[in-house]
């Protein structure tokens, strides 16, 4: 029950106790799903921050045309099945898709279902 329980005892007589983690990975896998050099897409990276949203896209509705230049970004599908019209190119993705978008993306979403999609934007930003 108290397995890998570890007690620290300080010089004032106070005790405290701290779990220790595991070592080793047991019954997990790590799959990279894509990254960006950015070195290679931003010249000035001071003032920028990474940031993880979730973009949600109701029936019928679709998001602006965007470009990525000097703010790249993975979109994670998380929920649905959307078009993306990437540079006058339209592509289809359903969960579980990693989209890249870099310098050169110009692109929007178009939700053409009946249901709600959901993305999760992961992208570098300057505020």
């Amino acid at each position: 029950m108290f397995r890998n329980l570890r007690v620290d005892v300080l010089v004032s007589g106070i005790a405290y106790s701290q779990l220790s983690g595991p070592s080793d990975s047991k019954g997990s896998t790590t799959k990279s799903l894509g990254s960006i050099d950015l070195a290679k897409e931003i010249e000035d990276i001071s003032g920028r921050h990474l940031r993880a949203r979730t973009v949600t896209i109701e029936a019928g509705g679709h998001g602006a045309v965007h470009s990525h230049k000097g703010r790249p970004t993975l979109e994670y599908v998380l929920q649905g099945n959307v078009v993306e019209i990437r540079n006058g190119v339209e592509i289809a993705h359903g969960p579980g898709d990693l989209v890249v978008a870099t310098g050169g993306v110009n692109h929007w979403w178009e939700n053409r279902s009946n249901s709600p999609v959901v993305l999760m934007p992961i992208d570098v930003f300057k505020e």
